[in-house]
């Protein structure tokens, strides 16, 4: 077959009608890619559902409402713009419609219970990226482009895990086949969501907030495409965030290594998850940025050239962390504590960031809002426990960092004057983490970055901003 793209867009470059127009042309210029689209929900519709559902179930369905009806005056105002057809209008109109009193219905209900279960919530997420991706594919429809709007529940079956859920992938597989690959071949855009699946029941699920670039590297995987695109609102992977540090370069390319690492200690450029799919197939992903669709944007990949040499390409990091130090009340096997440990954990659902043990003593470093009385008090049953809340992970990202002699040093006098609690080198080839104070994150983030990239930077790897362009992605530190 020809070649065959994946693209998904986020909700900053589809969060008005101007934006969105602006998604039909980029899509059209890649026609001769048949390209699958992907859409999430517009910026804010989201938290503007979460909250019309919490609001729900505190007892306030009058706010809630008032929240959905927000939230759809803001689509009915890209239909109006972006579609003239007068059937067309209509149609999408009666659809917004309609789920709108789906939503109500559900406010109701959660009202009444005064319970936001997650399999509720999931039904509540869905509406953004429903309504976001009819509103793309009329809007590509009235441009020209023979698009078709295809509902995610046929194909992205995944297991009933809800909020967080998982795609059983010869399920999706197998559906893509037969639902979407067909479409393509016909010479068909096919508009989908990010983000939704359905389980065996039927119900709506979620794979995770920010989970709509794993789904579009499911989509992609599965029917093996050429390319999984990445459309947001910054030119690439940067070597650091930009609200922190002032002049940042634009990484070229990355392994799938090195992104799975800037995703999972805090670069929110990507989900952690969309690395996998991809990897297993080796399809490559590029990020764009949709405001700047010339430029080159940033490139993952399973084959970097192996003349690139030691390496720091970004630096990431999380805040608002807890770290718990572990030591036996008695001399248990190191690992008959480690397994008690680990059960607490597992009791709880806590996820931890970074490890690490001596003889006996354990060190976890896990989210803040995890750190709950009962987790302690497992915990505390288990051996001795000390806690440090407010920290914060800074973490170190490149390549061939094993084979440097002067990484370390160079790390260190960075960050010389500065308490550091816990270090983790060895883990990954690809990383090297500090667990410090969260409120001096900002600060060794410049001096990690002046250390590493004020110099002159490969040019095959790394690129500067242009100046007259701000950098900023819409997402919170």
């Amino acid at each position: 077959m020809p070649d065959m793209i994946v693209m998904k867009f986020g909700g900053t470059s589809s969060h008005d009608a101007r934006a969105m127009a602006n998604i039909v042309e980029i899509i059209s210029r890649h026609r001769d890619r048949n390209p699958i689209v992907v859409i999430s929900a517009i910026a804010q519709a989201t938290n503007m559902l979460e909250r019309a559902g919490n609001l729900a179930a505190e007892g306030k369905p009058g706010e809630a409402r008032d929240t959905l009806l927000s939230l759809f005056e803001r689509h009915h105002a890209i239909l109006d713009e972006l579609v003239k057809d007068r059937q067309r209008h209509v149609e999408l109109s009666n659809i917004m419609t309609t789920s709108l009193k789906e939503l109500e219905e559900l406010v109701q209900g959660v009202a009444i219970l005064r319970e936001l279960t997650p399999r509720t919530l999931d039904s509540f997420y869905a509406y953004g990226e429903l309504s976001s991706s009819h509103l793309v594919a009329a809007a590509l429809q009235e441009h020209g482009v023979n698009a078709q709007w295809v509902d995610s529940k046929n194909f992205m079956l995944t297991d009933d895990n809800y909020t967080s859920a998982l795609p059983v992938m010869d399920m999706v597989e197998a559906r893509l086949d037969e639902i979407v690959r067909p479409l393509v071949q016909q010479g068909v855009v096919p508009v989908t969501q990010g983000f939704l699946g359905v389980a065996s029941s039927g119900h709506r699920t979620t794979m995770g907030r920010e989970s709509s670039d794993f789904s579009a590297s499911i989509i992609g995987a599965a029917l093996r495409v050429d390319d999984i695109q990445i459309w947001t609102d910054v030119d690439g992977v940067l070597t650091a965030d930009p609200r922190v540090v002032r002049t940042p370069k634009k990484v070229k390319a990355l392994s799938f290594e090195e992104a799975f690492e800037l995703a999972y200690f805090g670069a929110k450029i990507l989900h952690p998850h969309t690395m996998l799919p991809a990897l297993e197939r080796k399809i490559p992903i590029h990020i764009f940025n949709s405001r700047r669709p010339k430029e080159s944007g940033t490139m993952i990949t399973h084959d970097l050239p192996s003349d690139f040499g030691i390496l720091v390409k970004s630096i990431a990091f999380k805040r608002n962390l807890t770290l718990l130090e572990l030591t036996p009340r008695k001399r248990y096997s190191q690992y008959i504590f480690w397994e008690h440990i680990y059960s607490v954990l597992t009791k709880y659902g806590v996820r931890t960031l970074l490890t690490g043990t001596s003889e006996y003593t354990v060190a976890l470093v896990v989210d803040g809002k995890d750190v709950i009385e009962g987790l302690l008090n497992d915990l505390g049953a288990v051996g001795t426990i000390a806690t440090k809340s407010e920290k914060g992970i800074l973490c170190v990202v490149g390549r061939n960092m094993y084979e440097s002699s002067d990484l370390l040093s160079r790390l260190f006098r960075a960050v010389s004057g500065f308490p550091i609690s816990f270090v983790s080198y060895g883990a990954s080839k690809s990383s090297i983490s500090l667990v410090v104070d969260d409120a001096v994150i900002h600060d060794l983030v410049q001096k990690l970055h002046e250390e590493f990239f004020t110099a002159a930077a490969d040019g095959r790897v790394f690129e500067e901003l242009a100046h007259d362009v701000v950098q900023v992605p819409a997402i919170s530190l």
